[in-house]
């Protein structure tokens, strides 16, 4: 009966923290409505906000977790908007680099904005040791995670 409740549990969990992610993506796609982003395009000038430029093209796509032709595609939309610039990389001939154009530094600058006030919002009357709760139940996914990917072979993500 224990295991039934506990799997139960496990499932609600999964389909919950499922839930939230996408729902708060929605949230910040709904932020970012009036400026024409969507999680596709928000998402990529985030992480090169966040990741040190020039950021190898396919360093953004492991960054984001989709695959490199789809990074492609999104980057080419974004070049198109004049949001980021790509060249090819000295080190690595067959890698491009890309980095945000001062239109992209702008607009990367409205979107964490946006982020910040979404995360604001959804966390609000959560008190810090409920978030470092949290957080130490996260870290231990993400370990268990490692370790199953480790041992089964699966490539490991960042």
């Amino acid at each position: 009966m224990a295991d039934t409740k506990r799997l139960e549990r496990e499932r609600s969990f999964r389909r919950r923290l499922a839930r939230l992610g996408t729902a708060w993506r929605r949230q910040v796609d709904h932020d970012l409505r009036d400026y024409g982003l969507t999680e596709a395009t928000w998402r990529p000038v985030l992480y090169l906000g966040l990741l040190m430029p020039p950021v190898r093209q396919t360093d953004l796509a492991r960054a984001l977790e989709i695959e490199a032709p789809s990074v492609a595609r999104l980057l080419d939309v974004l070049e198109r908007r004049g949001l980021v610039f790509r060249s090819r990389d000295e080190e690595d001939r067959r890698s491009k680099l890309v980095r945000l154009t001062q239109e992209g530094e702008r607009i990367e600058r409205q979107v964490r904005d946006a982020v910040d006030a979404v995360s604001h919002r959804l966390l609000s009357g959560i008190s810090d040791s409920e978030l470092t709760a949290c957080y130490s139940v996260f870290d231990r996914i993400e370990a268990n995670l490692y370790t199953d990917r480790m041992a089964t072979g699966a490539s490991v993500r960042s």
